[in-house]
């Protein structure tokens, strides 16, 4: 870190909207020194890396040390100020976007959440002083200067157990969307199976199923096997090849099984399917 006792640096974000940074900086506070009462525009997260100060917001103040975080929010009225014997120092990032309260929402920070400690603190200071070396106006590091805020900001969290089962009841979806990406890219392996899915998210096959099952409405499996009978009618009604070209597009190890399950599915054989077109 440079002798200078405060850095600040701002730049305009031009490539990316829904999270992003414009501004990072670090002050070794004096004696007493304080900012506020004041609104700011954007969102603004103090990490203080030595001593200690006071953070007040809506009428709260609370008293913070080494290894404390602070979220500054749009347009709330805050103050903050050094202690008179032991001034805090800190690095702090000013952040925006469209997806902000989503993404803190994933680090555990609600609505009314203002304050956390950071628990891998020397890491995270390391990554600070790296962080304010950069070039922020050499596009060609705008990617690698993204990607170290992303892990900056993820080092930002609050446990909190009402959060936390939101996060769990909203996994199940991801979970099941997950699975309708893999299904949709994978469909015309003859080997693949739901515990190869299920394994890929690191979940048991019976949690994996039972997931699915609420989330859609039927199983997994079901929900493959459909997936591959409306891809095979599709390709009957639209093109020339073969039933059994058709039968291993869709997964199908021969023309006799395929054809089973697609006339349980459509009460018609592939073949009168396709001349029924």
């Amino acid at each position: 870190m440079s002798e200078k006792l405060l850095k600040d640096l701002f730049f305009k974000e031009y490539y990316f909207s829904d999270f992003y940074f414009f501004n990072v900086g670090y002050e070794k506070c004096q004696s007493g020194h304080r900012f506020g009462p004041s609104l700011r525009d954007n969102y603004i997260v103090h990490f203080v890396i030595s001593g200690k100060g006071r953070y007040t917001v809506n009428d709260t103040t609370h008293h913070l040390g080494t290894g404390d975080f602070f979220l500054i929010r749009p347009n709330e009225l805050v103050d903050y100020e050094a202690d008179v014997q032991d001034p805090w120092e800190y690095y702090w990032i000013g952040f925006s976007g469209t997806k902000v309260k989503e993404l803190l929402h994933t680090n555990g920070i609600g609505a009314k959440d203002y304050i956390g400690q950071v628990g891998a603190q020397k890491e995270l200071q390391e990554k600070f002083a790296h962080f304010m070396e950069a070039d922020f106006f050499d596009d060609a590091k705008k990617l690698a200067n993204q990607a170290l805020f992303y892990d900056i900001f993820s080092f930002f969290k609050i446990h909190n157990e009402n959060m936390e089962m939101g996060v769990r009841i909203s996994r199940t979806k991801k979970y099941s969307e997950a699975f309708l990406l893999y299904v949709g890219n994978n469909y015309y392996r003859e080997d693949l199976t739901i515990e190869e899915i299920a394994k890929s998210m690191y979940l048991h096959p019976a949690y994996f199923s039972q997931v699915i099952k609420e989330e859609l409405g039927l199983t997994a499996l079901k929900y493959l096997n459909l997936y591959r009978m409306n891809k095979a009618s599709q390709l009957l009604k639209t093109t020339e090849l073969s039933v059994e070209q058709i039968a291993s597009a869709v997964g199908y190890q021969n023309r006799h099984s395929f054809t089973r399950a697609f006339k349980k599915r459509f009460q018609s054989s592939p073949t009168r399917y396709k001349l029924e077109k």
